[in-house]
C-alpha cells in the first residue's frame, strides 16, 4: 500500500502561549495554505524525509485538529505506527511557520506571555514529536 491512516485525532495547535513565550492565534491560521501540502516529519527532521501527511484537518473552536497518515515507505514507518498505536507518540508540533502578521500589543497578551502574538500565519509542516512546543498539542490517549 504506501500509507496507513491512523484513526487518532491530534490537536495540532491552539491560541495558548507556547513554551517559547509567544502564541499563534487560531483565528489567524490560514488552514487553506497548509492543506495544499499537509506534510510532516518525525521530530521536525526534514532531512530524514516525509513520514506523515495530515488528513481530516479541521478547526473546532480555538483548536486545529488532524489525523496522521503514515508514509509506509519511510524507514521509520513501522516504528512510528507502533508508537502511535501503543500510546507512546501522542504529540504534534507545527513547524516552518510563515508569519504574515504579528502584534506586540498588550490587548493580545496572556499571562506568562513574553513574546509576540502571531495574528496571521500558516505552517509548512506538522511533525510528530515526543514533547510539543504547545503543551496542548496532544491526541486523546483513551
Amino acid at each position: 500500500m504506501g500509507f496507513k491512516k491512523i484513526d487518532k485525532e491530534y490537536l495540532l495547535t491552539d491560541s495558548t502561549v507556547n513554551v517559547y513565550g509567544f502564541r499563534l492565534l487560531t483565528s489567524g491560521y490560514q488552514l487553506s495554505e497548509y492543506r495544499k501540502n499537509p506534510i510532516g516529519y518525525y521530530m521536525h527532521k526534514r532531512d530524514d524525509g516525509v513520514v506523515v501527511r495530515w488528513e481530516d484537518l479541521t478547526v473546532k473552536g480555538d483548536a486545529v485538529y488532524g489525523k496522521p497518515v503514515i508514509n509506509t515507505s519511510h524507514p521509520r514507518a513501522q516504528q512510528t505506527i507502533e508508537e502511535i498505536e501503543n500510546g507512546f507518540l501522542n504529540a504534534a508540533s507545527v513547524g516552518h511557520i510563515v508569519v504574515l502578521e504579528w502584534s506586540d500589543a498588550p490587548m493580545y497578551k496572556l499571562p506568562n506571555q513574553s513574546g509576540i502574538t502571531v495574528t496571521k500565519w500558516y505552517n509548512r509542516e506538522t511533525s510528530l514529536v515526543d514533547i510539543p512546543g504547545n503543551c496542548n498539542a496532544l491526541t486523546e490517549l483513551y
